[in-house]
């Protein structure tokens, strides 16, 4: 797997840490060129709702022991178009 400064391993289970240094969720899966991970990051009412991200390979910057740091923030995964999240969810379902 290619991250932004070469080959990754990211693996199932690893945690996921946003580019400013918050802990952002749990690797679920991880395949060739992109993974998905669970955020259950509270929202602005303090509920904890868990929301599935698809990150491609490219905005991994290291891979730590078990901690995947990326190069971008969780406000930058959020901007990913409906369908790309859509399919993450029915993806989950259907397996």
């Amino acid at each position: 797997m290619e991250g932004a400064r070469g080959p990754v391993d990211v693996r199932a289970g690893a945690t996921v840490v946003a580019a400013n240094g918050t802990t952002v969720g749990t690797v679920h899966t991880a395949y060739p060129h992109f993974f998905v991970f669970e955020s259950t990051l509270q929202s602005g009412a303090g509920e904890s709702v868990p929301t599935d991200y698809e990150v491609p390979m490219h905005a991994v910057a290291a891979v730590e022991g078990e901690r995947v740091l990326l190069s971008v923030n969780l406000e930058a995964l959020n901007e990913l178009p409906a369908e790309r999240q859509s399919a993450v969810h029915r993806m989950h379902e259907e397996g």
